[in-house]
């Protein structure tokens, strides 16, 4: 079976996975990862100060104490820096090797993609590390890395405009027209997700001012327009200093990331499209996750096209990257089969 790893991006409209974690907290064999996890974390949010997060959650980020089952403060879930340090951690628990060396029966992916900051849990099962020690050395890097560079992204994000938020789903306008729309404005297209689902950022005003601008085709038949309940403008060039000021501190990122030891493709929409044609991945991988548009049947179509793959494997959390996929694939490839990786309950 050759099968194409997917990993979505935040979580959506469902929140961050914090039930599935707490599952996965309770095994005994991954108590080593979330240590790892809950240390990479604090680490950080110690040595950027708590000036440079109490704003928007002032009772920062207990991680383990939120998994031992204590309610997270009002507000706490729906920030996207939650949002996106639990999909990530909660992606890279699912993908540890297993316990005591290699397992036949763990399947090796032909290639992986991320959506957003999915990209993440995409370039480490890429990885394909079979010692656990290994592997959670690598789990703490780029979790403290991945806190960092969310903090200095909500730095640098723009206030609520009423009702507006820095990010506005869209649905039901062809992106060639949206990218007409957008071309003279402040406005970005962040997103392109799918032949006709995309989504637009930057500052709520500026987004709230275009949507006015365009209200009689944002208001024809079969087009959508929805606030996310992004905090910041992802993947917009509004987030660029974001990404340089985490790199200017990557002395969290211990281990080295380049594309030479990717043992399989990783795919972006991006000029080479395989990761494993580049050299230090981490200034890629960083910017693609947050500030970056992204191309999503772009990135897919290079994915498939270029290893064939039987099934699509999906490490969640949520169902967006699958549901965009299928979209992307819509008329080709119909005999591509698709798998979700159980959630744990708890």
């Amino acid at each position: 079976m050759r099968q194409l790893f997917l990993f979505s991006g935040l979580a959506g409209v469902q929140g961050p996975p914090l039930a599935a974690l707490r599952a996965l907290y309770e095994r005994p064999e991954n108590a080593r990862y979330f240590t790892a996890a809950a240390e990479a974390v604090a680490s950080v949010l110690d040595h950027v100060g708590a000036d440079a997060y109490r704003r928007e959650l002032p009772g920062g980020i207990p991680l383990t104490d939120w998994l031992r089952g204590a309610t997270p403060d009002e507000g706490a879930l729906e920030h996207s820096l939650v949002d996106g340090l639990c999909a990530t951690i909660y992606q890279l628990c699912l993908l540890q090797p297993a316990v005591g060396g290699p397992a036949a029966d763990r399947p090796t992916p032909v290639a992986a993609i991320g959506h957003s900051i999915g990209l993440i849990g995409a370039m480490v099962a890429g990885y394909r590390l079979a010692s656990r020690r290994r592997y959670t050395v690598l789990c703490h890097d780029l979790i403290a890395m991945t806190t960092l560079t969310l903090v200095r992204c909500h730095q640098l994000a723009p206030p609520r405009a009423a009702e507006a938020t820095p990010m506005a789903a869209v649905g039901g306008v062809p992106v060639g027209e949206l990218r007409e729309l957008v071309a003279d404005s402040p406005v970005h297209l962040a997103l392109a997700n799918s032949g006709r689902s995309h989504v637009l950022a930057g500052e709520p005003a500026e987004l709230a001012a275009f949507r006015a601008r365009h209200a009689r085709r944002l208001a024809e038949p079969g087009v959508r327009w929805a606030y996310l309940r992004s905090t910041a403008p992802f993947h917009t060039p509004l987030l660029a200093p974001a990404v340089r000021a985490a790199l200017a501190e990557r002395h969290f990122m211990t281990v080295p990331l380049t594309g030479e030891e990717l043992a399989v493709p990783v795919y972006v929409a991006d000029a080479p499209v395989n990761l494993q044609h580049r050299g230090d991945l981490l200034p890629d991988v960083l910017a693609q996750s947050v500030c970056r548009p992204l191309d999503w049947p772009g990135t897919v179509r290079a994915a498939v096209d270029g290893c064939r793959p039987d099934q699509v494997v999906d490490f969640g959390p949520g169902s967006s990257a699958r549901v965009f996929t299928r979209e992307s694939l819509r008329g080709s490839h119909e005999g591509l089969r698709y798998r979700s990786v159980p959630a744990p309950t708890g």
